[in-house]
């Protein structure tokens, strides 16, 4: 194919162009809480350690060579290996539908049809959505795109072979495949063993790999040098996985280190037989209704129009390319047969390799239906028709990009390095932090693992051998929420015996989780035996305001700085009259419109308080924090507002009222240094 010309090779490097600037656009500048993993996949590759079942050694040694660029910070390195891989996976898609649409009478066509379908699944929302953070599917996509081009240039390669083969040939020269045959045998079985270094679930195609191989080259398939040639690259490509017990001193995570890959058996539990409870998790019972929730995650990516195309698409190859038909029908119904019964939170991100194959269908459709309007007999017909059809194409592109791009849109997700980078400058010499452990802790074990902050403040999580006796004299911080310093306590909540159960945690630092889209919160609390000072009864604010809102009075607030940088925080304390409980209403903080932080009444202490201590009606409540200001807001004198809303959790909530405190002079970051 790409013998002949190079137009192919343009097209395909266009596809990567445009998906990897797109990707670039919209791609975290650091952490975040996108992915569940994605913290621990920016560090360890950088530190070379080892990552939760099932290990993931290959993308872990192309995230090294990821944080070697001198671009951003070491997270923001490993993001944009998903988004290069992720676009060069597109890219190669395009090649996939070209060696999939090569019978079509017009190569025009061919290639209009393969570049529409790999766009479409490039900027489909979920898989976009994987492109902009460092975790594993989008450079999955790549090596698995990869491995189905080697395969089918071998079954092209095989195909033109036999038909030229001289008439007669018989007995052992039937064993014997042409070297380029060979070749391409040893590189398909080698990329096929590295892919399970970015996903395990790629094992589930090699029942229609070997399908398809026996189907297109029975003889080759079955021989030493064509069959046996793949096998062994697919065992040589499995090798990377004696990095496991290399590496399994590493693990941080406390399941983990329990189940440490450090023997065969180890190995085997912790990529095959990792996570037992959530495969097979339904009932078939439940069966029809997981089909509904797949279908619809793939009208979220396709449409219905895709969705029909799709089937379309299987028809036709069904009996046009019968051999490429079970190959990619094979491939799909096993995928989605299991994860449709897989159990996880995040489930729509595991049906991408199925996303990918059912855009091969949708290519597949749209280059037959095309390429029969470009041969209808009436040339003014024909190509008004075609022209229609390729509008109508790039109208479809245009809005789903436009669709997808707000949703997936993290360009502006600094949340995370903003808030601890002010925790490490709140924190008094010798502090204790409490986190949680294993895969969730690796927001802040990021900063100790790859910059060595802070030395000097002991993290439990980090060193699971240290003894509660450790915190005497220091003071203990915590950037959990309380319940899970208590009862309610799960494999990665923070160490036990470090804190008192009676203890109170005063929240001083929150960090900027509504604006950034995010459900976990970022607050620093500060464990102490001594309750704080919610209710006095003679306020003396710095600034009067008197304002009602909702229900509630705002009386007056301090403010410590009028100018600050940012990336920063403010240290804000309000003070607030209440004829009666607050009830459901919710306390916000907004900068410039953008509403920061939303916290109940209090920062959580109040009902205890009022139990404890019973203060005289008409207190006033006061509330003392520091609030991070994001670090890419813009420049400039900007009104600071206070917000009483109607709702619970971290979700922009709908605003009762609001207030304007003031103006705040708003730097860029280290203009004040």
């Amino acid at each position: 194919m790409f013998r002949r010309n190079g137009v192919d090779f343009l097209v395909a490097m266009a596809i990567f162009a445009l998906c990897l600037g797109v990707y670039s656009a919209t791609l975290t500048p650091s952490l975040s809480y996108v992915s569940p993993d994605g913290n621990e996949l920016a560090t360890v590759c950088y530190t070379l350690g080892l990552a939760h079942s099932t290990g993931y050694p290959l993308y872990t040694w192309l995230g090294k060579l990821f944080t070697l660029l001198p671009i951003g910070d070491v997270a923001h390195r490993v993001n944009l290996m998903s988004a290069t891989l992720g676009a060069a996976g597109v890219a190669l898609l395009y090649v996939v539908l070209r060696l999939l649409t090569s019978e079509l009478r017009h190569r025009a066509v061919s290639r209009a049809a393969s570049a529409f379908a790999a766009l479409l699944f490039g900027f489909s929302r979920t898989f976009w959505s994987q492109a902009t953070i460092a975790e594993v599917y989008a450079p999955n996509v790549f090596m698995l795109a990869l491995t189905l081009v080697l395969l089918l240039w071998w079954a092209r390669v095989e195909e033109r072979e036999r038909r030229d083969r001289p008439a007669g040939q018989t007995g052992w020269r039937r064993f014997l495949p042409s070297p380029r045959s060979t070749l391409l045998l040893l590189a398909f079985g080698l990329c096929f063993g590295l892919s399970l270094g970015t996903h395990m679930s790629d094992l589930g195609f090699a029942p229609a790999f070997a399908l398809f191989a026996l189907l297109v080259s029975p003889w080759t398939a079955i021989s030493p040098l064509g069959g046996g040639v793949a096998v062994g690259g697919f065992l040589l490509g499995l090798l990377q996985f004696l990095w496991l017990p290399l590496r399994a001193h590493t693990l941080l995570d406390a399941p983990m280190r329990a189940h440490a890959p450090t023997t065969l058996r180890g190995i085997y539990n912790y990529t095959l037989g990792a996570f037992p409870q959530f495969k097979f998790a339904f009932p078939l019972t439940a069966l029809p209704d997981r089909v509904v929730v797949y279908l619809y995650f793939l009208v979220q990516q396709f449409g219905f129009v895709g969705l029909l195309l799709g089937i379309g698409g299987m028809w036709l190859l069904l009996f046009r390319r019968p051999r490429r038909f079970f190959l990619l029908v094979g491939m799909y119904l096993v995928h989605i047969w299991f994860f449709i019964q897989y159990r996880a939170f995040d489930l729509d991100v595991f049906f991408i390799p199925a996303h990918l194959i059912y855009a091969l269908f949708i290519g597949y459709a749209v280059g037959w239906g095309v390429d029969r309007l470009a041969g209808l007999r009436w040339r003014a017909a024909r190509w008004a028709l075609v022209g229609l059809v390729g509008l109508a194409l790039t109208l479809g592109l245009v809005k789903e990009v436009r669709a997808n791009w707000a949703v997936n849109d993290r360009s502006t997700d600094t949340a995370i390095n903003d808030f601890y980078e002010n925790v490490f400058d709140l924190l008094p010499e010798g502090a204790v932090l409490l986190n949680r452990g294993g895969v969730f802790g690796y927001d802040l074990f990021h900063f100790r693992l790859v910059y060595g902050v802070r030395p000097d403040v002991l993290i439990p999580a980090l060193e699971p051998g240290l003894s509660p006796e450790a915190a005497s004299g220091r003071e203990v911080y915590s950037v959990v929420p309380p319940a899970e310093l208590g009862g309610r306590r799960n494999p990665w909540s923070p160490p036990s015996g470090w804190v008192s159960p009676e203890a109170w945690a005063v929240p001083v630092l929150i960090g900027n989780t509504v604006a950034q889209g995010s459900n976990r919160p970022l607050v620093l609390y500060r464990l102490t035996d001594e309750p704080p000072t919610l209710v006095v009864t003679d306020p003396r604010p710095e600034h009067r305001v008197e304002k009602q809102l909702g229900g509630l009075t705002l009386v007056g607030y301090d403010l410590e700085e009028e100018v600050v940088e940012a990336g920063g925080a403010l240290h804000l304390t309000l003070y607030w009259r209440s004829e009666g409980p607050p009830g459901r209403l919710q306390v916000g903080t907004a900068l410039g419109g953008t509403l920061l932080e939303v916290h109940p009444p209090g920062m959580g202490n109040l009902e205890r308080y009022m139990e404890t201590f019973h203060p005289p009606r008409g207190g006033v409540l006061v509330e003392d924090y520091r609030v991070v200001i994001p670090r890419l807001t813009e420049p400039g004198d900007l009104p600071l507002e206070v917000v009483v809303a109607t709702g619970t959790g971290l979700e922009e909530p709908q605003a009762v009222e609001r207030v304007v405190l003031q103006e705040i002079t708003v730097l860029e970051p280290g203009a004040g240094r």
